[in-house]
């Protein structure tokens, strides 16, 4: 078992390495493509591309990876992983969208505004509050629930989105879409948010429930 965390940390490391090698390769001599902000519909590949593409490819395999192993130990112990609440304030990162409202007018690029789904990372608050818990067939019954309604409530939302900005003809083509992409991220955000909020806050009524009995 240590051997295979020491492994897996190695791994991290190195792909982690690759990231910053490929960033300041980008950054030097590649006009600081794939890094700094561009219009992705004029996107064209070119061989310097490939270094930050297999790099970001090769971290995005290793976080599958990691949340995959993490999950599957989590289900044999019986028990909900162990997160620090002050991971909610990486929530903090989803202010970042507001930026694409002074890039987008020059840059026409609406990338930034997929930041907004960061606000999602305000669950880590809640689901922290709920690390070591056993999950017993209430906790489960909770989870599903929880989730359900999280994912109704983004489903109507995005569902709402694409009637009002979907024909184009709210704002006009070009604003519609980027006013869906904002919803749309919005609304990814809101579901994992309030899957975790949800869980905490049905899990606690069921104990206060008990003790009042």
């Amino acid at each position: 078992m240590k051997k295979s965390a020491k492994v897996l940390i190695g791994v991290g490391v190195v792909c982690l390495l690759l990231l910053l090698a490929s960033v300041w390769y980008a950054v030097t001599f590649n006009e600081s493509r794939l890094v700094g902000p561009m219009d992705l519909s004029e996107y064209e590949f070119t061989v310097k591309d490939l270094p930050m593409i297999v790099s970001v490819i090769f971290v995005t395999l290793y976080a599958i990876v990691l949340i995959g192993m993490t999950s599957v130990a989590n289900k044999k112990k019986r028990i909900t992983r162990k997160i620090n609440p002050k991971l909610g304030f990486l929530g903090i990162a989803g202010f970042l969208g507001f930026r694409g409202f002074w890039m987008y007018p020059d840059e026409k690029a609406v990338g930034m505004f997929l930041s907004f789904i960061f606000f999602g990372f305000f669950g880590f608050f809640f689901e922290g509050k709920m690390s070591d818990t056993f999950m017993d067939e209430r906790y489960m019954e909770n989870k599903r629930k929880a989730h359900l309604n999280a994912d109704r409530a983004a489903v109507n939302i995005i569902f709402l989105a694409l009637l009002v900005f979907g024909h184009g003809r709210f704002m006009g083509f070009e604003y519609s879409m980027v006013a869906f992409v904002i919803v749309v991220s919005l609304a990814i955000a809101l579901d994992v948010f309030l899957g975790e909020y949800l869980l905490y806050r049905y899990d606690h009524e069921d104990e206060h429930c008990e003790s009042e009995e």
